[in-house]
């Protein structure tokens, strides 16, 4: 069943947006600036939990393909600011009492960012309110499930979404409904939005019985899935929210990041909210991110088994209450600084205004267990009791009222709060992982990536600040991993591989289910053994897989398939003696 909220004093950092759902504030402004009329009727429903930005709440797929233990460096696609710092808690310290519906908390300390040595003062923006916790009412939720259930689900990946799905109706209770919307080669309406109370058993079964089928289509899944919301808008006791769960690895129909947030900001109009739910090893981070930005819009990732009954028991009422929308957040430094960066924004939307101040957007702030943070540094000298002022403006979520609050930086100080060094801290190691894995892919220099790491390990270790042990384990590994692919670099298994590189096609198999004549297989340098099926009901379908090998034997991980492989100018054979399996392929002439 949906849980009311655990009464707490309302501190919130950055995205942390402010617990605002119903009131009209006697101080309000729109966004020209102007006052609105004072009204005596300020009503507020509210919750005292915390608040954080939506987009990426997490980097858990990033975590867990750096270290699954293999001999790749991963790509940072799925390696966000705000997902980093949405595993920690960076509640700022209250300032003073708040005894208004909403305060500015901005705090200041002496920058120390490797990547910006000319930054001077390091901010961060946090708010408070003096509303009464106890007056948070939870609200019935109507929910459309989108599932991939696309060949790139199955296994592991499809497990974790019944899970999710399971976990999601045990939060559910009187008032709300909930419908489920399946696509893969086609689309349909699984499971007809109805209410919770009464129809457990049935839902129960039709998430059991969600299969897989074919290509990821996931235009086609998205559309229908909020033209059933738009449906359900006029049926809903509350709020009506999708929840996507994929790989977000689409292959059919408009594919592009703009296609599918122009899906999600027209949902956003109408009020139906998007929450990703991301699983399977090769989810597209970078995609999925985007599309999380949007007003409405938040991202989770499943990565392991058990994990999503975790993740719904914890966060699911969290999840779907959106608090503020539209939110504009305007830093305004003293004379003689400038802003030099703003952090943990998602897609990192800013504007450089004219008279020097710089302006972030933020599509959603969402109730969260961790309080959020938007951070910035500024360069250059200047007056350090008060360096900056920081306005914002935003939509209530629920009365689609502006408000609006402003506040100065108190002055920077030499003995900063445990949040503020381990934002910084988390500030310098995203900065460093980033570039560090962008440069590494660009230009194949593992030498440079291998010391970037272990110059960033240090300077964890010397922060010496609780909640980095985790990311002090994360970078290691990093630095483990590139340490195994310089070795691994000038052994004999590195010749014998490259000997297999490239593309290739299939002219023969036998004992193999998911592959056949013609497909295309790719054998690359990152260890991936990927196959495009071209043909039959998976066509257009690419089936990710990683690969072991040494001088005689080459180990399709996860597939249990084990070939002695031999090599003849183009021809490439691969047999398992054991169940007599085999695969023939030919070089491809552009291979």
């Amino acid at each position: 069943m949906r849980r009311s909220f655990i009464p707490a004093k309302l501190l919130v950092t950055g995205g942390a947006i402010g617990a605002l759902l119903t009131f009209n504030p006697a101080h309000a402004q729109d966004q020209s600036g102007a006052i609105e009329d004072e009204n005596e009727d300020d009503t507020i429903i509210v919750t005292g939990a915390r608040v954080r930005q939506g987009g990426a709440q997490d980097i858990k797929h990033f975590r867990s393909v750096s270290l699954d233990g293999s001999q790749t460096l991963p790509r940072p696609s799925s390696l966000t600011l705000e997902g980093l710092m949405g595993e920690h808690d960076l509640t700022l310290p209250p300032q003073a009492a708040c005894e208004e519906l909403f305060c500015v908390n901005v705090q200041s300390m002496s920058a120390r960012l490797p990547a910006q040595p000319d930054s001077t003062v390091f901010l961060g923006m946090g708010f408070e309110s003096g509303i009464d916790p106890d007056a948070y009412r939870d609200k019935p939720l109507s929910l459309i499930a989108v599932v991939d259930r696309s060949g790139s689900m199955s296994g592991a990946p499809i497990t974790k979404v019944k899970e999710g799905l399971h976990a999601a109706l045990k939060q559910l209770g009187e008032g709300d409904r909930i419908g489920i919307v399946i696509y893969g080669s086609e689309t349909n309406v699984h499971l007809p939005v109805m209410d919770v109370v009464g129809n457990r058993k049935a839902i129960s079964a039709a998430i059991d019985s969600i299969e897989i089928n074919g290509s990821t289509y996931m235009e086609a899944g998205l559309k229908l899935g909020y033209a059933t919301a738009r449906d359900e808008l006029a049926k809903s006791n509350g709020e009506t929210r999708l929840m996507l769960f994929s790989d977000e690895n689409a292959n059919v129909g408009n594919t592009s990041a703009e296609g599918f947030m122009g899906q999600a900001n027209a949902g956003a109009e109408l009020g139906i909210g998007l929450t990703s739910i991301g699983v399977g090893r090769i989810f597209d981070g970078r995609l999925a991110s985007k599309i999380s930005s949007v007003k409405g819009g938040n991202l989770f990732f499943i990565d392991r088994e058990g994990a999503a009954s975790e993740l719904f028991e914890r966060e699911f009422d969290n999840m779907v209450s959106e608090v503020a929308r539209d939110i504009r957040i305007t830093i305004d430094p003293a004379e003689g600084f400038i802003v030099a960066d703003v952090y943990g924004v998602p897609e990192n939307i800013l504007t450089r205004n004219p008279d020097g101040s710089v302006s972030a957007f933020i599509g959603s702030a969402f109730l969260s267990s961790n309080g959020g943070g938007i951070f910035a540094s500024l360069d250059g000298m200047g007056d350090m009791n008060a360096p900056a002022s920081v306005a914002i403006s935003y939509e209530d979520a629920l009365s689609g009222e502006r408000g609006h609050a402003v506040a100065n930086a108190t002055p920077v100080s030499s003995a900063p709060p445990a949040q503020m060094l381990l934002a910084q801290s988390l500030v310098d190691q995203y900065t460093a992982m980033h570039s560090t894995l962008t440069a590494y892919h660009q230009s194949g220099d593992i030498e440079a990536a291998n010391a970037s790491f272990a110059a960033l390990s240090e300077r964890l270790s010397a922060a010496k600040l609780d909640g980095l042990k985790g990311e002090i384990e994360l970078v290691d590994r990093l630095k483990s991993t590139s340490s195994e692919i310089i070795a691994f670099n000038t052994s004999p298994e590195r010749r014998r591989m490259r000997a297999v590189i490239g593309e290739w096609e299939v002219t023969r198999h036998r004992g193999v289910d998911d592959i056949a004549r013609g497909d295309i297989v790719s054998i690359d340098e990152r260890m991936r053994f990927v196959t495009e099926r071209r043909s039959g009901r998976d066509a257009g379908e690419d089936i990710w897989q990683r690969y072991q090998i040494n001088e005689k034997q080459l180990h399709v991980i996860g597939s249990g398939l084990v070939f002695w492989y031999q090599l003849d100018d183009d021809t490439l054979r691969l047999r398992n003696g054991r169940d007599r399996t085999m695969i023939v392929l030919r070089r491809r002439a552009d291979s």
